[in-house]
């Protein structure tokens, strides 16, 4: 058996001699550089799954704990269109004038008048005058 295992070794060392230096310089460097490539890309993807599922599991809380706590579901999730649709109702846009700021070098005395204007309008009530 020790006879055979020399045989196939000197075979093997033949073989490597006969190969062109391109041939073995691909397969010194080359597919151990695609081989960790490779392996790392799929271990960093099995890692990283695994990461986030337990910070899923450590986070999530079960029904039955919040009904344990006291604690009250909300039906409805808070969605950035129904925000943007309460705050539209709540504010007037056919009333307001683009007043400009004060450059550094300008006087701000007139666009402070032009603000406090403008607040006095929203104060006042909105009265419609029908005769």
């Amino acid at each position: 058996m020790v006879g055979s295992q020399a045989d196939v070794l000197s075979l093997l060392k033949a073989r490597w001699k006969s190969l062109s230096s391109g041939s073995r310089a691909f397969l010194k460097v080359g597919l151990p550089m695609i081989i960790m490539v490779v392996g790392g890309s799929y271990g960093l993807q099995t890692f990283a799954s695994l990461r986030y599922e337990v910070q899923f599991k450590k986070r999530r809380v079960d029904k039955d704990t919040f009904d344990k706590i006291g604690w009250k579901q909300k039906e409805h999730p808070v969605t950035m269109e129904g925000e943007f649709e309460k705050v539209q109702e709540n504010v007037e846009t056919g009333d307001w004038e683009n007043i400009r700021g004060p450059r550094p070098w300008e006087d701000f005395k007139g666009f402070q008048q032009k603000m406090a204007e403008q607040r006095q309008r929203r104060k006042e009530p909105h009265s419609d005058s029908s005769d």
